[in-house]
């Protein structure tokens, strides 16, 4: 269920954020990290509350996790 959230949103924002950067040259580092933010940002907005509990159940720190 989280790797195909994760890759889900990867997917959106590759679509809506970075392909536009890279075709002008300007998917610095800066941009990198704020598709980033923003895949992960989706995907905690996605998960519910219970989800993120029995996330967190098996990976600990979910926010953590998703980060590595």
């Amino acid at each position: 269920m989280l790797a195909n959230t994760i890759c889900q949103c990867v997917i959106a924002t590759n679509q809506t954020y970075v392909e536009a950067l890279k075709k002008e040259g300007k998917f610095d580092l800066d941009a990198q990290k704020k598709a980033f933010e923003q895949t992960k940002d989706a995907v905690l907005a996605i998960l519910d509350d219970e989800a993120k509990k029995y996330l967190a159940s098996i990976f600990g720190d979910l926010d953590l996790y998703i980060s590595q």
